[in-house]
């Protein structure tokens, strides 16, 4: 082993190559000279020629060692420096981050209160409104109308609370929901924080243990591989760029967090949305009393259509309370059904018994407890006794209709069933479902090649493409915009998010496996609180997107 000169018998010797000629041979007392690399041990010259001459030991000279470790060891400098300046560079960005996304939260928290005041003083304004007629009307009879408004302002004030809560609560639910995605992305960011710290502290102990070895030859040799060895076992020299892009990622996903409201079936909604976010099973609700269900569509946020196929009778399931109830007894196959208002339900059908230049009894008006209200027809535009009339309902709560197999897309006025405008596809046919969006636009199923979205004027904007084998299912996120497109492969349904350009945001959010009882595919429908309902053709499954990063 290597030691300096025992004292009272140092030699001067002449250093050349800046190799400090004090360090001796334990052993033979004789300067070091050479550096074993099978052994790993600095020797003199007696140890070369009596220990280490034959083979397989390969012997160094100990200044070139010394050298090439110091080469190595300068080599890594420049790095680590470099990264220690990244690192630092990085943390101002994290606060940049973290400031950035907390801003643009507190905008989406502000937007939500703005929202929810106004509707709040309109509540009030319109129940103050009320008071007012009903203190006019108390003045003509003094006792009695007095006894009268008194009960009626109290109604009404026992309505305004009631609203007023309901509206607090929808309020308070979407502050949550924001509150969440906010912890989400500072959680996130947090432990970037910690693990970029956590580097720091590794590169100051580095170049603290480098500073350290460097000083002595004797040290460098026996402890230059260890600190190499730990700096390649440490240090991630990519760690720079990839927390990097996990911030970038974080904020392009936080900044897709947007609040969005909208009036669907004459009712106000108002939710977190934007992001793709990851869908979870909330319930899966069983159907026993349906024998071959078939999803018609949904009435309200929590009532969904379901037919029986086996003898076309028309059930509601409640996805709130798990009751399903039958509301129309055996008759015609109901092909889609949307709400009007909180009053009235429009149905189209499909019937074999087409005549005539007009389509009887394939649009029905309805009230909540199912009774019929009008029918109202449409041309018909001839192709055999069989025929499907699609509906929907638009923003401004006019019908949306067409005939299967005809190009011609109908606007109807519900409260005269005037046709308010014909819209007409080129080289397009209506195939399935319509659906209304909240730009205008309207999307057709036009077959096996998948969906169109066009304008008012008939102009084809987008095609989103199916699968050729087996035609998909569609549905509309009304305040979105978003499609849900369902797919069938074997015995499994998959559901794929899609912009209404025809740009695919994720694929199979969703995944369910066919049930025996039916080999009928329904559309994977999205309520207007932007929940998922999904029919196996046994169960109704309950999905609910959560934000993630």
């Amino acid at each position: 082993m290597a030691s300096r000169f025992p004292e009272g018998k140092q030699v001067q010797l002449r250093p050349r190559k800046g190799h400090d000629m004090k360090w001796s041979c334990d052993k033979h007392g004789e300067p070091i000279k050479f550096y074993c690399k099978k052994h790993k041990i600095p020797i003199c010259h007696p140890c070369a020629t009596k220990d280490h001459s034959q083979k397989p030991c390969k012997l160094d000279d100990i200044e070139d060692v010394i050298f090439e470790r110091r080469r190595q060891l300068d080599e890594k400098r420049p790095k680590i420096l470099e990264l220690q300046k990244q690192m630092e560079a990085l943390n101002t960005k994290i606060k940049t981050t973290s400031t950035s996304g907390s801003a643009h939260l507190q905008t989406i928290n502000n937007n939500i209160q703005a929202s929810y005041y106004d509707k709040i003083k309109s509540v009030e304004e319109k129940e103050n409104r009320i008071i007012r007629v009903i203190n006019e009307e108390a003045d003509e009879e003094i006792r009695l109308v007095n006894e009268k408004r008194e009960k009626r302002i109290k109604d009404c004030n026992i309505e305004r609370e009631k609203e007023r809560s309901i509206i607090k609560d929808k309020e308070a639910k979407l502050l949550s929901d924001a509150k969440k995605i906010s912890e989400v992305a500072s959680k996130k960011i947090k432990d970037l924080t910690n693990e970029n710290q956590h580097i720091i502290n590794t590169i100051k102990n580095i170049e603290s243990t480098m500073k350290r070895i460097n000083q002595h030859d004797e040290t460098l040799v026996n402890e230059a591989h260890q600190v190499l060895a730990s700096i390649d076992e440490n240090l991630n020299f990519n760690v720079h760029q990839d927390v990097s892009d996990c911030l970038d990622r974080i904020q392009i996903e936080v900044e897709r967090v947007k609040f969005v409201e909208g009036e669907v079936g004459g009712e106000y909604y108002g939710r977190i949305d934007g992001y793709i976010g990851k869908w979870e099973l909330v319930k899966s609700i069983h159907i026993t009393s349906v024998n071959y269900p078939f999803v018609r569509g949904l009435v309200s946020e929590n009532d969904i259509c379901v037919q029986d196929v086996d003898n076309n009778g028309m059930y509601v399931t409640n996805i709130n309370t798990q009751h399903t109830e039958k509301v129309i007894d055996e008759g015609l196959l109901i092909t889609s059904c949307a709400p009007i208002d909180n009053n009235v339900i429009v149905c189209g059908k499909w019937r074999d018994d087409c005549t005539g230049d007009r389509l009887d009894g394939f649009i029905t008006l309805y009230d909540r407890q199912w009774k019929e209200i009008i029918d109202i027809n449409i041309p018909r535009n001839e192709y055999g006794f069989y025929c499907s009339v699609y509906v929907d309902i638009d923003s401004d709560r006019m019908i949306i209709t067409g005939q299967s197999y005809q190009s011609n897309i109908y606007v109807i006025n519900p409260a005269n069933d005037k046709v308010v405008n014909t819209i007409t596809m080129q080289d397009k046919e209506v195939f399935g479902e319509i659906q209304a969006l909240s730009s205008g636009d309207i999307v057709v199923n036009t077959g096996y090649g998948g969906c169109t979205v066009i304008s008012r004027s008939g102009e084809e904007k987008a095609v989103i493409h199916g699968n050729e084998l087996d035609a998909p299912e569609y549905s509309v996120d009304k305040l979105t915009d978003t499609l849900y497109i369902t797919h069938r492969v074997r015995n499994t349904y998959s559901v794929d998010q899609v912009s209404r350009d025809g740009i695919i945001q994720a694929r199979r959010i969703v995944e369910y496996v066919k049930s025996d009882r039916t080999n009928f595919m329904g559309p994977c429908l999205v309520t207007p609180s932007g929940n998922l309902v999904g029919c196996d053709g046994d169960k109704l499954h309950l999905y609910k997107k959560t934000f993630t990063l």
